[in-house]
């Protein structure tokens, strides 16, 4: 876990030429910090927990081939949802134009009964005038009988075997109609004729509109039918679509987060590569300086580190930190890094430490693991033979425990100090 930096100045006990060496490490660590901090300050969660590995290149390929496959679905589905909407609107048009023909035949089949309605109702009409035609005539025999004068004209119209027709026949068109009330016979059997005929067409209209309505009908249903089930097509496809298209926005997801977290796993190995590098070349260069004058005796005496009470101090404020998540080149308030975690600690006491895990290894006495109080850093690395490899830096609070910023994806908690693997050793803050 390799924090960002800052510059303190080491312990200078060796005069002038070793405090130019300490100046020009301070710059060259101060560039190694803006490198570290120009990472983005919030990371998306790629790892596991236990697995800090940045994402392989191959990840990123097999993610954005994803988003490739993705695409590909969800242009395929497009075009069917299209089709299917295409092949909808052209039922609805069907529809309409059926529709229309069923509301024209709907009237006038309404058209129709009303004309038999008509018809039957002028058909009774003719029938009653014809009987009422009847009854005046036989009045008029009647009247004719009694008055003496026998069966005239008009009782033998009504008397001939043949009828009305056959007494025509006998007498002269013009005298039957000179004589009284044969006209108005005439006229009512001619209304009856004539009801009639219209009768029978009011009913085979009917009829025939009916059998029209009935058809409309059910070429009604069935198109909205079809429309209905068409429409249920379009859904189910739509969203089939908007799954694809969540899916999709996914992998794009994935895959920016993928190339965003290499990217600065890549930049915070460069700038701890430099940083290392810098140390070396610092370390170097006192050598040099060392070799020049007599040996000198190291930075730090073993009782020269702080107190118990101030380890307590940085071990009891890191307890209050528990439950924050771990970000990249954080110290606070609201996450941190393993290095940043540590040293915003031991502020809480008074002692200054540098926010990088091979800087604050160099800022204090080594104590044994046997001899460790609360408040103690201990320290990992890849290689215990070699403190270059240090990446990670946690707070001693007792009884075999520690509280730490794992890595990416997990939150401040406490661990044994035996978790990470074993510790490559441990340093008492110097205050």
């Amino acid at each position: 876990m390799l924090g960002g930096g800052g510059a303190r100045a080491l312990t200078n006990t060796r005069g002038h030429g070793r405090r130019r060496v300490q100046v020009g490490l301070r710059v060259i660590i101060a560039c190694g910090v803006l490198v570290v901090l120009s990472i983005p300050a919030t990371l998306p969660r790629w790892q596991l927990d236990g697995n800090p590995t940045p994402p392989s290149q191959a990840q990123i390929n097999a993610a954005e081939n994803k988003v490739r496959q993705q695409q590909a679905a969800l242009g395929a589905q497009q075009g069917k949802l299209s089709a299917s909407a295409a092949q909808l609107a052209q039922l609805q048009a069907q529809a309409e134009v059926l529709i229309e023909r069923y509301d024209k035949v709907l009237i006038d089949e309404q058209r129709a009964a009303a004309a038999y309605q008509v018809t039957e109702a002028k058909l009774k009409y003719a029938e009653q005038t014809e009987a009422a035609t009847k009854q005046r005539l036989a009045a008029l025999a009647a009247e004719e009988y009694e008055s003496g004068a026998g069966f005239g004209p008009m009782s033998a119209m009504l008397g001939n075997s043949s009828g009305p027709q056959g007494y025509l026949n006998q007498v002269g068109l013009g005298t039957v109609l000179a004589q009284a009330g044969t006209d108005v016979l005439a006229e009512a059997q001619a209304d009856d004729v004539v009801a009639k005929v219209f009768r029978t067409q009011a009913h085979e209209l009917l009829v025939a509109e009916q059998s029209d309505l009935r058809a409309a009908t059910a070429l009604k249903i069935a198109i909205q039918a079809a429309v209905a089930r068409q429409q249920a097509v379009v859904q189910v496809q739509a969203d089939q679509r908007d799954k694809l298209a969540s899916s999709l926005a996914s992998a794009k997801t994935q895959a920016a987060q993928l190339k965003a977290a290499r990217a600065a796993a890549l930049a915070a190995e460069a700038a701890a590569a430099a940083a290392r590098a810098a140390a070396a070349a610092a370390r170097a260069a006192a050598a040099a300086q060392s070799a020049e004058g007599p040996s000198q005796a190291p930075a730090w005496a073993y009782g020269s580190g702080a107190s118990a009470s101030q380890g307590d101090i940085a071990a009891n404020w890191a307890l209050t930190q528990l439950g924050k998540p771990y970000q990249w080149g954080a110290a606070g308030p609201d996450t941190y890094d393993c290095s940043g975690l540590t040293m915003v600690a031991w502020a809480q006491a008074g002692v200054q430490l540098l926010h990088y895990t091979g800087y604050q290894w160099e800022e204090g006495p080594h104590v044994p693991l046997n001899d460790l109080q609360r408040g103690d850093l201990l320290f990992y690395a890849t290689d215990n033979s070699d403190p270059a490899t240090i990446h990670h830096v946690g707070i001693y609070i007792g009884d075999g425990m520690m509280v730490d910023a794992p890595y990416t994806g997990a939150f401040v908690r406490i661990d044994s100090i035996y978790q990470p693997g074993d510790p490559i050793g441990a340093v008492r803050p110097a205050g």
